[in-house]
């Protein structure tokens, strides 16, 4: 065996053992969701279910409500996409568009405002939203999640228009078209990756969310997925780990599909959000 044959051979069992180390806890999950309590706890594990049972999804949709807070994060995650989109796209195609002074302090600013822990702003978002009695509502959660996704969208969506040639536009003009016509029939169009990158990370990170929801939701009807599921998890008692596990898979199928359906978008979009000079 040579030297290539080898390397070979040894990246195909790295790459075999990180997939073991990362995808090992998602079949864990899945399979316990399948078992009975007593097959939980047996020692040594059952790596392989020996009796399947949909209790535990029963049990999650008709005691726990999983359902209304699996609409609700969906809800929440689908209308923080459609606004980060159409607010990004707005927003980085001025940036990328017209040069003015102060344009790459803006950006800068946008990205490092993007760097704050988003927990900073849990009391301002609080009092604002105790006033505008915004607490406990869906609504007051898409704001927030808007907000915290439209940095990263802005830099992205900057990115891309970037590396449209200038001839594009300058056709376009020629052609007749004004500004928001060389936006919607030239730019636009030709950044759909930007879009489908930006509409993917605005929607797992607005689906995944966890702080915030817990500080501006009190009621079950409001409550979103994540905070859904922690609320199985108990303390003075044994932890349902057959609806928990049936929980989590039901929270990961979403967010699962996007990563392994999108993933050389995810990567281009990354590739391309570096904004150039």
């Amino acid at each position: 065996m040579n030297i290539r044959k080898r390397e070979r051979l040894a990246q195909g069992v790295l790459l075999l053992l990180f997939a073991l180390f990362f995808l090992f806890p998602i079949y864990w999950a899945l399979a316990t969701s399948f078992k009975t309590p007593g097959q939980i706890i047996k020692l040594p594990p059952e790596f392989w279910p020996t009796r399947w049972t949909w209790d535990n999804y029963r049990e999650i949709f008709k005691e726990n409500n999983i359902g209304l807070y699996f609409r609700n994060s969906m809800v929440v995650a689908l209308a923080t996409v459609g606004l980060s989109v159409l607010i990004a796209a707005l927003a980085g195609y001025g940036f990328a568009r017209f040069r003015f002074r102060g344009r790459r302090f803006w950006l800068y600013l946008i990205l490092a405002v993007r760097m704050i822990p988003g927990l900073v702003f849990t009391v301002p978002y609080f009092v604002i939203f105790d006033k505008l009695g915004l607490l406990d509502s869906l609504t007051g959660l898409i704001i927030v999640y808007t907000a915290g996704t439209l940095p990263l969208a802005v830099w992205l969506f900057v990115g891309f228009y970037e590396e449209l040639p200038g001839e594009l536009y300058e056709a376009g003009i020629i052609d007749g078209c004004g500004p928001l016509q060389l936006f919607a029939r030239i730019a636009l169009p030709l950044v759909a990756p930007g879009i489908v990158v930006t509409a993917i990370l605005a929607f797992l990170a607005a689906y995944n969310e966890f702080g915030m929801a817990l500080i501006l939701t009190f009621s079950d009807a409001k409550k979103t997925l994540p905070l859904g599921i922690s609320g199985l998890v108990q303390a003075q008692k044994d932890t349902p780990f057959g609806p928990l596990a049936a929980a989590g898979t039901v929270a990961m199928l979403p967010a699962f599909l996007l990563s392994l359906t999108t993933q050389k978008y995810i990567v281009k979009g990354f590739t391309a959000g570096a904004v150039k000079g």
